[in-house]
């Protein structure tokens, strides 16, 4: 909400702004979503609820790559390489962002294209008894595993490289200071620890929810089970964490976070 009034003052935003700002927006949407999906099973509403369903694996996408971005963007910010295809992708990086996501959403809408005719026509062949809400949910998660999973570990794959680049240029720059007899503890040695610490706990969150995902896709045959449940509530962690994380490492979220909780303790 900050940086969309900011944006709406200014009409410019940083590229990390943006993707925080499109982060917060698809996980307020997929939490939403949740609610609604939640809702309609609880007061058993006989509705389809196909499309809540499609819209939350849009949403959760969105989600992921959102972080995935950031994750390359905070990395291709900080490593110290004498690369001329990574000085050139630092000096176009923040143009390029907005693009990049657009893209990568853009391919996996055009590749469930394929799921989604798949699920459809599933239906077109039960001549016998017609699918009940329960059957046409399993049959649509069965439709969009391949999709999903397939997006979800190129998404983990990405933060995963992201980690392994910053790994690898801090080992590189503290090999350089020992080898000049110079103190370690410098101001570049000090911002490639201050932005892996967070990663390394987003590739943890992001094994977890990944785990969660498959268990979830697994048994989801068994929804109103208390397996289900409790993956449910694993997967949930990841957004929620992550978005502590980010919070706590952004001067600018943390002041307004601060901020707000004094207003609220004082009211």
């Amino acid at each position: 909400m900050v940086t969309v009034l900011q944006w709406l003052q200014k009409r410019k935003m940083p590229p990390c702004e943006f993707l925080l700002t499109c982060l917060s927006a698809s996980r307020l949407l997929t939490e939403l979503d949740c609610m609604a999906i939640y809702f309609m099973q609880l007061f058993s509403f006989s509705g389809r609820r196909t499309i809540l369903y499609f819209s939350w694996i849009f949403f959760t996408m969105a989600s992921l790559w959102c972080t995935s971005w950031l994750s390359i963007f905070y990395c291709v910010k900080v490593i110290n390489f004498s690369n001329s295809l990574l000085l050139w992708l630092k000096l176009r990086l923040n143009l390029l962002l907005p693009r990049l996501l657009g893209i990568s959403m853009t391919i996996f809408m055009v590749s469930s294209v394929h799921s989604i005719f798949r699920f459809f026509k599933e239906p077109c062949n039960q001549t016998v008894t017609p699918l009940t809400n329960e059957d046409t949910d399993i049959s649509m998660w069965i439709s969009f595993i391949p999709v999903q999973i397939t997006f979800t570990c190129i998404n983990f794959s990405m933060n995963i490289a992201a980690t392994l680049l910053l790994l690898i240029s801090l080992r590189r720059h503290v090999r350089n200071l020992r080898g000049n007899g110079t103190s370690v503890q410098d101001l570049n040695t000090q911002v490639h620890l201050k932005v892996m610490r967070p990663l390394f706990i987003t590739l943890l969150l992001y094994l977890l929810f990944i785990v969660s995902l498959i268990i979830m896709i697994s048994n989801f045959s068994l929804f109103q089970t208390n397996l289900s449940l409790s993956t449910e509530i694993t997967m949930s962690i990841f957004p929620s964490a992550h978005s502590i994380i980010l919070i706590w490492t952004n001067p600018k979220l943390r002041e307004v976070a601060v901020h707000m909780l004094n207003i609220r303790q004082r009211a």
